[in-house]
């Protein structure tokens, strides 16, 4: 796969900090993300984006995610949590991985 990944650290950062400064739209990059909420849980956090993607029509994207964000232990709850809906490959890089979702069905 070769598009940019979204940083999901940054991300979650950038939503709290205009939640908090800015009062209308977030000023996110991708316009699916305008729906997104994120989650204390990351599994249910990357599927609230993914369903937000499917919403706007976004058929695939790829999230870098740090290790302690997205332990291995979770990787397979993910793996449940999306498949009814999209495919998911998660890439292990050390202290990250890169979730690839793709085929997202609205």
């Amino acid at each position: 796969m070769s598009e940019q990944a979204i940083n999901y650290e940054n991300l979650v950062a950038s939503y709290e900090d205009r939640l908090l400064n800015q009062l209308r739209s977030h000023g996110v990059d991708l316009d699916f993300l305008e729906m997104w909420v994120p989650d204390e849980d990351s599994v249910a956090s990357i599927l609230n984006m993914a369903e937000a993607a499917g919403a706007f029509g976004t058929e695939n994207f790829t999230l870098r995610v740090s290790n302690t964000s997205l332990p291995r232990a979770k990787h397979d709850e993910l793996r449940t949590a999306l498949g009814p809906f999209s495919d998911v490959e998660i890439d292990d890089h050390g202290d990250y991985c890169l979730v690839h979702i793709s085929n997202i069905k609205a």
